[in-house]
């Protein structure tokens, strides 16, 4: 073999080569793409408080399903955009229920007219005003700038503990908005609305307890005062 054909040979190999090791690369990219995308957030005793605590600035009845934070009505209006609120909790009746119960539901129902008369309206949503010095109800539910339509069912026949974002994303969420009648260990499977800054995402959430406001040893059991403590599992 002369030079000049080792040399062709040498460089031809090179470039085989070259080309092998770039397809690895991109392959290898892909993957580490693919593997980065295929993740869950945990939020871990995220707390949501019923109607009483809406307006209190340190407790809140508004829950970020995509940060785990928890908001009062008027924060959701001063410190954040309400299409961050995801969940909202209620006890008492709704839904034409002739008993008091714990609701988690969404800030929107595009399946309902909603009325928002305080007395006699659509309840949870017409319970959510604000405080008696905001005459114009400004921090109300009704006036929020956006209400996001958070799809919400509850499932049973999951293992919470080992769930993935596959197994998460797989799961079809019912055109429903509200969740009556919950309780501790009730698992809810969940799909973001269109208005929020997750939208589609999907996730879970379990209820691990429901507490006391610990500010109001006088309301001790009475459940408008207490909370939720909830963990959270969401697609990245």
């Amino acid at each position: 073999m002369s030079d000049f054909q080792f040399l062709i040979k040498y460089t031809c190999m090179k470039k085989i080569i070259f080309t092998l090791i770039c397809s690895m690369l991109v392959m290898l990219t892909a993957e580490a793409k693919k593997e980065k995308k295929a993740k869950l957030m945990t939020f871990t005793d995220s707390y949501i408080y019923a109607q009483s605590g809406r307006n209190t600035e340190a407790k809140g009845s508004a829950l970020s399903l995509t940060t785990g934070m928890t908001y009062s009505l008027m924060n959701c209006m001063n410190s954040t955009s309400t299409n961050d609120i995801d969940l909202m909790l209620y006890f008492g009746k709704a839904k034409g229920g002739k008993t008091k119960v714990f609701h988690l539901f969404s800030p929107d129902d595009p399946t309902l007219t909603i009325n928002w008369e305080k007395d006699g309206g659509t309840a949870p949503y017409c319970k959510f005003e604000g405080k008696s010095d905001d005459p114009d109800a400004y921090f109300a539910l009704k006036n929020w700038k956006k209400r996001n339509a958070t799809k919400l069912q509850r499932v049973t026949e999951v293992d919470f503990d080992a769930a993935t974002p596959e197994s998460i994303g797989a799961m079809t969420v019912e055109e429903n908005y509200i969740i009556s009648d919950v309780k501790i260990g009730d698992i809810i499977l969940f799909e973001i609305g269109p208005t929020s800054r997750k939208a589609g995402k999907k996730g879970l959430l379990k209820v691990t307890a429901i507490e006391d406001d610990e500010t109001k040893p006088d309301k001790k059991g009475n459940q408008q005062y207490q909370r939720f403590i909830v963990t959270i599992k969401i697609q990245k």
